[in-house]
């Protein structure tokens, strides 16, 4: 028997079988093919090229976390994860960078207000709408991680001079409605979790710096509640095209300024589009990570609850997006907001949008029906990179969720959905 191992796919070949024997070992025979070895190699040429395709046919590729405990995933009970990032490792950590964009369209560079017309959505319009928190969540995030919320309230307090009340971080946030956002490089930035009092409040809460093993973040954030306990992130945090899956991750829900009010949370399982293993390319660029607990045992929505997610609906929407972006800060979140659109130089499945937020906003969500304080938002994109139809810094793109991408990642996970 031999065993071969295929990235991703592990194939247990039967075709035949040898038997060492004492004539095969006889020295006139040594240098010879035996006729068991002739049939061995027939039968290996004639198997392996129906492995390799049926490896590449599939519509995704998935990687499970070698020391993932099934009590890991059991609320209720304790567990230490088998790696813990300190504040100084999380201050620390660098952004990933971007796959430079395409060749510029000129039509976009010489004209600010030139837009194309966008094309037909195909396929049923899919939804999953965004959950609440448990109601005793922060109370119990302080008992069981008080040296980080002992923490907060230091940092909250050195800093007394921002602004902390509601009221006035929604002035600050409201994003003016008579301008027409339009097309590339127009947005309104501005901040996200600098405030305080939104680290932990809803939706900013459920967005999290992702930690990749052997160096690097991005931003991913919650689409579903237990037990799948699925984040959405960008693929290029997860996969190396031509190379293969980085080393691991941890989430760190609402981290600002290296703290992390609800703990860890290490991966379990990791999952891509073969197309982008294969080619990179834009549209593909969508990567799924089901989480462990973290080390009170408790499952990720307990604390946050999670947004919502869309599928096939148009590339012209207007979308609040958010992340670490390092250009801004790396100790809090920036958000963007602007109108999507559709640009030929991109292709389909791919959504175009002014923000001014660079290196470590990848993977942060484009969200619809963004709502501050409510159980509100649905992801329609993450972040991948610069666009060929703006400037770099003030335009950038996101895979456009579809069949075609975030579809088959769902399906293969037996849907991004929480009973």
């Amino acid at each position: 028997m031999f065993n071969l191992h295929f990235k991703p796919l592990n194939v247990d070949l039967k075709c035949f079988h040898i038997v060492q024997t004492k004539e095969r070992n006889h020295p006139k025979n040594r240098h010879n093919l035996t006729p068991s070895a002739i049939i061995v190699c027939i039968l290996f040429l004639l198997c392996f090229p129906a492995i390799a395709t049926a490896d590449r046919t599939k519509a995704t590729v998935e990687i499970t976390n070698p020391h993932l405990d099934a009590k890991n995933l059991t609320p209720g009970k304790s567990t230490e994860p088998e790696k813990i990032y300190t504040r100084e490792e999380i201050l620390k950590a660098e952004p990933l960078k971007w796959t430079p964009a395409g060749k510029a369209d000129k039509r976009y560079l010489d004209n600010s207000s030139f837009k194309e017309k966008q094309p037909q959505v195909k396929g049923r319009v899919q939804l999953q709408p965004p959950g609440l928190p448990n109601p005793e969540a922060e109370s119990q995030a302080q008992k069981e991680f008080p040296d980080q919320w002992q923490l907060l309230k230091e940092l909250n307090q050195h800093n007394a001079g921002n602004p902390v009340s509601k009221e006035a971080s929604k002035t600050n946030n409201a994003a003016p409605e008579a301008i027409n956002f339009g097309t590339q490089d127009i947005y309104t930035g501005y901040r996200g979790n600098y405030w305080s009092v939104q680290q932990t409040a809803f939706p900013w809460a459920v967005v999290g710096k992702l930690l990749i093993d052997g160096g690097g973040y991005c931003t991913a954030q919650s689409i579903t509640g237990a037990p799948k306990n699925i984040i959405v992130t960008a693929a290029h945090c997860v996969y190396d095209v031509g190379k293969g899956f980085k080393a691991g991750w941890t989430f760190i829900p609402a981290e600002r300024n290296g703290v992390a009010p609800y703990g860890q949370f290490r991966w379990a399982s990791a999952r891509v589009l073969t197309a982008w293993t294969t080619n990179g390319a834009r549209r593909d660029d969508i990567a799924v990570i089901r989480l462990q607990n973290n080390s009170a045992g408790r499952p990720v929505s307990y604390y946050t609850g999670w947004l919502g997610w869309r599928q096939n609906y148009p590339y012209t929407r207007n979308l609040h997006s958010i992340g670490y972006a390092s250009n801004i800060s790396t100790e809090w979140t920036s958000m963007c907001a602007a109108e999507s659109f559709y640009a030929s130089c991109e292709g389909t499945d791919v959504l175009v949008k002014g923000c001014n937020m660079t290196y470590g906003s990848s993977g942060g969500a484009w969200i619809d029906e963004y709502k501050p304080y409510e159980i509100s938002g649905y992801v329609e994109s993450v972040v991948s990179g610069p666009s060929c139809a703006g400037a770099f810094g003030q335009t950038y793109v996101g895979a456009h969720f579809s069949d075609a991408n975030f579809g088959k990642l769902c399906a293969a996970e037996g849907g991004c959905t929480t009973p």
